[in-house]
């Protein structure tokens, strides 16, 4: 059996984000190619993996050139990268980065990933010049004196700036492997929590203390798309998120109490308060259109920020502190009910198959009650129990042809699962069962994706990057007196604003791509859904 070595581009990440479980990879830096490996086991007992290995290069004889097959392929600076190069006032090319060997998932306040500037040698400057993709690897080498120690330099697990690939087709996808960065996967600030079955209380506990700072919450761990979207875009015609989503609903079609010379509204998660401002804004904009505005939340710190910033809109009588999913106000009727990202925080009920088509556990209440199809699920699997809750209570509390307005992330049939990367439970929603649930209890029913509902235009082009990238940008930019906010930038707004910097220092590392790739700031507009109930009169 020849011997063999591990290829010097390779290396190894973890993931920690699954409670009790660590999944372990590897990784070429070069290509990007990732393989699930844990090499804290031997290897002589898994052959199969041990030919995938060494036939992806991971390993190599001793006098193999691990270059060698690569010399013809591609060189690119891989879009979900954040670092930046700009030349100094001095003349000096710097580089802007933080590390590329983890990423900390909800992070304290004195978490943020560390700004890194260094100056860079002549060689790496050029390299990273002519990392456009439309240069391969043996074309760099011939230009550059010192192209195998500066390649060294420039694609350590710590900086991973330059990837390779035979496709150049490839370089547009920022999913694609020569753009993306493996890195080590932890979680800082996750509470520890029950399983589903008693997790009503931790998720209540969470938003009544866990949430400290609404700014924070929405900047660094959950950006919603209305905290994306809260400044007028040009995906959305000029308008910002709660703007286009008023035009979307005070219309007859969504609400048939329009004629009604008052319209009562309920807001049912808050979260800042920057949707319910830019909904009564716009809706004062309308003619014969008058809108008399609730908020009810359970989070302290989210209700302070929302007072703060409705002080002037918004009585402090229309504020109401209570649990969605068993809210209850006497002698108030509604002919809107709005929750726009919330529900995904609700509780879930688990269920377990008996036998063929029988189930126990909480969930199955669920499935009896409202006639729930389970045909197809998983064994064991949760279901929507809090927002089942909530759309009873809402039907109380609406007038006979009254609306209720629901947006979530989820699918119209994929069953829900737990989302790992907060500091809190949500689960992705079963839209199918939410309308059957709501057919049900009376409603009559419409489902259709946010891009639909507002009206995205979702060709237009986007600045990539998520919080590391916007934190590098800022990183130049404040030298000039700029700062961008934690939201989606387009290309032309970006460009408006720090052209000036662009062409005074030469910045590269920064990239657009349209909003339909979905790797922007905050989660991807085409995985969510919008549910539409009307109450019949």
């Amino acid at each position: 059996m020849p011997t063999y070595r591990i290829n010097p581009y390779i290396s190894f990440i973890e993931n920690r984000l699954f409670p009790g479980a660590i999944q372990r990879a590897v990784f070429h830096r070069l290509t990007g190619e990732i393989i699930e490996h844990d090499f804290t086991r031997s290897l002589t007992a898994d052959e199969v993996q041990l030919r995938q290995l060494t036939q992806s290069g991971f390993l190599i004889t001793p006098d193999y050139d691990p270059l060698a097959p690569l010399l013809d392929w591609y060189v690119a600076r891989p879009i979900q990268n954040p670092a930046l190069m700009y030349r100094s006032k001095t003349g000096e090319w710097m580089l802007v980065r933080t590390s590329m060997k983890q990423t900390v998932y909800s992070p304290k306040r004195d978490e943020l990933p560390v700004v890194i500037e260094e100056q860079l040698s002549k060689s790496a400057a050029e390299i990273l010049l002519m990392a456009d993709g439309t240069r391969t690897l043996h074309q760099i080498f011939s230009q550059v004196g010192e192209g195998r120690a500066t390649l060294d330099f420039l694609t350590t697990q710590e900086r991973q700036l330059i990837k390779l690939t035979p496709r150049r087709e490839d370089l547009d996808d920022p999913f694609s492997s020569v753009n993306i960065v493996p890195r080590n996967l932890y979680h800082s600030e996750r509470k520890d929590q029950p399983r589903p079955d008693s997790s009503t209380e931790a998720i209540i506990d969470f938003h009544l203390t866990g949430i400290e700072d609404a700014s924070w919450e929405f900047d660094q761990i959950e950006p919603t798309v209305n905290h994306c979207f809260r400044f007028p875009h040009e995906a959305l015609g000029g308008l910002d998120y709660a703007s286009r989503f008023c035009l979307s609903t005070l219309n007859p079609e969504v609400v048939p109490l329009m004629n009604s010379p008052k319209l009562e509204v309920l807001e049912v998660g808050g979260g800042t308060g920057s949707f319910a401002r830019s909904f009564i804004k716009r809706a004062a904009s309308l003619e014969a259109t008058n809108v008399n505005y609730h908020i009810l939340d359970l989070s302290p710190a989210l209700m302070e920020n929302q007072r703060k910033i409705l002080s002037d809109l918004l009585p402090e009588s229309q504020h109401f502190q209570q649990d969605a999913t068993e809210f209850d106000l006497p002698g108030h009727t509604f002919d809107l009910i709005i929750s726009n990202e919330v529900i995904a925080d609700f509780p879930v009920a688990s269920v377990q198959r008996k036998n063929g088509n029988e189930f126990q556990g909480d969930g199955a209440y669920y499935l009896d009650k409202y006639d729930l199809s389970a045909k197809d699920a998983p064994d064991p699997f949760v279901v929507n129990s809090g927002a089942f809750r909530f759309i009873e209570r809402a039907w109380k509390h609406l007038k006979p042809g009254g609306t209720l307005i629901v947006t979530e992330y989820g699918s119209d049939h994929i069953y829900p699962a737990r989302s790992y990367n907060l500091n809190h439970d949500e689960f992705t929603i079963h839209f199918g069962h939410l309308a059957a649930c709501a057919a049900k209890v009376g409603f009559q029913c419409r489902l259709l994706t946010l891009k639909e509902f507002l009206a995205f235009d979702d060709d237009v082009l986007m600045l990539n990057g998520r919080e590391e990238h916007l934190l590098c940008l800022n990183h130049v930019l404040k030298n000039y007196g700029d700062i961008l906010p934690y939201a989606v930038i387009s290309k032309s707004d970006f460009e408006e604003r720090s052209q000036r910097v662009i062409e005074e220092t030469g910045l590269i590392g920064y990239s657009f791509s349209p909003l339909n790739k979905g790797y922007h700031f905050g989660p991807s507009i085409k995985d969510f859904l919008v549910l539409i109930m009307n109450k019949p009169w």
